[in-house]
């Protein structure tokens, strides 16, 4: 029973790790994307400020008809506003803000599943209710990953251990030669493991 219990918690240990980083990709991932559109739509507003009472001349100077320009810009500023509209519903800002809510908080069940942690890297069995007590707290009140971008973003994890462990062993390779040696291996043995398992069948 002890050990079964030791099980789950080296379980949640490696499953919180994994979902603090998917948590911080998409954390990053929203903000830049809420950023970009910021500054985009801020560039539109800009421009079309400054060609509101622009003169037939200025059209001509890009080889447009000023009836042509004034058509483009009138679409061009629909697109924007249609475009602004958007981004309230997708809320990329407000999704940053929750996933780094949730990064901020696995961060701190992180740092209690480390410092209660032995060097022979199990833990205290009179911690463990503790630690398993935290862990599911943060699970049930803090925002989901979402489930379309579950794989992608554990493959991502995945990728970046396994390249860091490549790192510590070999120093001084680029990085970019060992993600193809780990996607090579990777492959080979997927590929591999696919035709051992066909001919079992």
């Amino acid at each position: 029973m002890a050990g079964m219990a030791l099980k789950e918690t080296e379980r949640q240990y490696r499953v919180l790790r994994q979902t603090l980083a998917m948590h911080a990709i998409l954390r990053d991932g929203f903000a830049w994307k809420a950023k970009a559109a910021e500054i985009l739509l801020l560039v539109c507003a800009v421009v079309f400020c400054a060609t509101t009472f622009a003169s037939d001349e200025l059209y001509r100077t890009f080889h447009l008809a000023p009836s042509v320009g004034r058509v483009i810009l009138g679409t061009a500023s629909i697109t924007a506003f249609t475009i602004s509209l958007a981004l309230l519903v997708v809320d990329w800002k407000g999704r940053s803000a929750l996933h780094r809510q949730a990064t901020e908080r696995w961060t701190e069940v992180l740092a209690k599943f480390r410092n209660s942690r032995r060097d022979d890297g199990t833990w205290p069995e009179e911690i463990r209710s503790e630690l398993s007590s935290a862990y599911w707290e943060a699970d049930r009140n803090l925002v989901k990953i979402p489930e379309r971008r579950f794989n992608g973003l554990k493959a991502r994890y995945l990728r970046k251990v396994a390249l860091s462990e490549l790192k510590s062993s070999y120093p001084a390779c680029p990085a970019l030669l060992l993600g193809i040696v780990l996607w090579s291996r990777d492959t080979v043995n997927a590929v591999r493991g696919f035709y051992a398992s066909r001919a079992k069948q």
